[in-house]
């Protein structure tokens, strides 16, 4: 009913830097959904790790970032890439990562890292990722319930409560 589906993070030089295995969800509005139970293997080129809580994805090839939300429930977290060519299809969803990334603490408080490595990008892209970051913000800021982690953009049905993690390794190459 769910099908499990890889999740390939590259630089921007193309190479795939983070790659995961999460179930399919129906979508809503345009977002690809994705759930990652707790105990999910996430692959990077420094080895990895396995999540501690469960989590849910979102995808859209016609917005420059991607969003996902994850914690113990009341203490839900957001990590946002700012990304383009998010590209999903039925056995893989892929993007491209900017480098710059913001992030929602439980509390509401927004942050960002990163910013430093857009050196790396062309004039133009580093224009385009500021511009992303700066949606991302005035999203947050007018409190859109995509960032809304009791909404339904990050409800899972309940029939999910038994699917188990994917725990592989995968092939970063």
């Amino acid at each position: 009913m769910y099908p499990l589906i890889r999740i390939d993070k590259r630089i921007p030089d193309g190479s795939i830097w983070q790659s995961r295995r999460a179930y399919l969800l129906p979508s809503i509005g345009g977002w690809t959904r994705t759930y990652g139970p707790k105990g999910t293997r996430w692959s990077n080129r420094l080895g990895g790790w396995t999540t501690k809580f469960e989590g849910i994805s979102l995808f859209d090839p016609d917005r420059p970032f991607t969003i996902a939300c994850s914690g113990p429930e009341g203490d839900r977290r957001f990590y946002i890439d700012i990304a383009h060519r998010v590209r999903t299809e039925p056995k893989l969803i892929e993007f491209f990562d900017l480098f710059l990334d913001v992030m929602i603490d439980a509390s509401g408080a927004v942050t960002e890292k990163d910013e430093y490595q857009l050196v790396f990008l062309s004039e133009e892209m580093r224009d385009f990722t500021r511009k992303a970051r700066d949606e991302v913000r005035r999203l947050i800021a007018e409190r859109d319930p995509l960032f809304d982690p009791l909404g339904n953009y990050f409800t899972r049905p309940e029939d999910t409560t038994m699917l188990p993690p994917a725990t592989d390794t995968l092939d970063l190459d």
